[in-house]
């Protein structure tokens, strides 16, 4: 299985100093399933980390 290697997202619980401690992802596509680019794409294994200020 891949590792993800970079996560910017500094919202998401699974963030460790932008890396992804998720045990896996889960990513779909996002709007009108049209996918292209990243953009239409959504990381549905995201999760807020309750120690945000």
């Amino acid at each position: 299985m891949s590792k993800v290697m970079k996560c910017m997202c500094e919202e998401c619980y699974y963030n460790q100093n932008f890396a992804c401690n998720a045990d896996a992802i889960e990513v779909r596509s996002s709007g009108d399933k049209m996918v292209e680019t990243s953009a239409g794409t959504s990381c549905h294994t995201f999760k807020l980390r309750s120690d945000r200020p």
